[in-house]
């Protein structure tokens, strides 16, 4: 009877701890098996063991060293849809951001499609250093007069027309920016950015370490979405472009959050 018992309250025991784990996930849009191991005062294998038994109740979908919620995005679309998608919304957007740069400052473009509107009306600046990953970025502004362009070297990714990579990393050891302009899958108040892939997700968090100022240029369908990988959590951007799809609570969240949002 003892034994019964005792094999009992283990297994209650097991399935609160699965249902806390559900409510952090909900909550946050991904768990660490380091912060849950914490928090409940088990072994990491005990935390892997119940991740992985709500993997298999279709309730999460675990990733390397953590889960995160069944709505986390890990899809992209090619970049050559993606540059047309929201396109208006992208324009103001990089209006509102090209506002943002002076002449004679060094600033560094990702490989975001909205970031390369925002190149695109770069052009005329003078005595500007742009680096950048982005092979489209590049050839556009080679030809300005007024800019030097520096191309992160690594290796190339096709559908993303950009390097990335262990190389791209080192290669940004070198450098420190007054600006950076970035763009995510994901910007959440409580998951911070987020991105679909880990060699995404690298480059983009050493771009936002090497810059004096981080500003994020996400379009409103983003706002409030979790993607697979984290990069960095929402305070470590100044300010956030959106456009005027953007709720208004998710704006006032923001601005709490410490972030200055800009609405284009």
């Amino acid at each position: 009877m003892v034994r019964n018992e005792g094999n009992f309250n283990g297994s209650l025991f097991a399935e609160e701890r699965q249902r806390s784990i559900m409510d952090r996930i909900h909550s946050n849009g991904k768990v660490t098996v380091e912060e849950l191991a914490s928090l409940f005062n088990v072994s990491a294998p005990t935390i892997r063991a119940d991740l992985a038994r709500l993997e298999e109740q279709g309730l999460l979908r675990r990733t390397h060293g953590g889960a995160i919620a069944l709505s986390a995005t890990l899809f992209e679309p090619p970049y050559a849809q993606r540059e047309v998608m929201r396109y208006d919304e992208k324009k103001a957007i990089a209006r509102a951001a090209a506002n943002l740069v002076k002449d004679g400052e060094t600033v560094l473009l990702d490989a975001g499609t909205t970031v390369h509107e925002i190149a695109f009306l770069l052009k005329e600046k003078t005595a500007l250093t742009v680096v950048t990953n982005s092979l489209v970025n590049a050839l556009e502004l080679m030809d300005s007069p007024g800019i030097e362009v520096v191309l992160i070297g690594g290796s190339i990714q096709p559908r993303r027309r950009a390097t990335l990579g262990p190389l791209a990393i080192r290669f940004l050891d070198s450098f420190h920016v007054d600006k950076a302009f970035l763009s995510f899958n994901g910007v959440h108040i409580v998951s911070g950015y987020t991105v679909v892939d880990f060699d995404a997700a690298e480059i983009k968090k050493r771009m936002m370490q090497c810059a004096s100022e981080c500003i994020v240029a996400a379009d409103s369908s983003k706002i409030g979405k979790i993607a697979f990988a984290s990069v960095a959590p929402i305070q470590f951007a100044r300010i956030l472009i959106t456009d005027n799809g953007v709720q208004e609570i998710d704006r006032q969240n923001l601005m709490e959050a410490g972030l200055e949002v800009v609405v284009a």
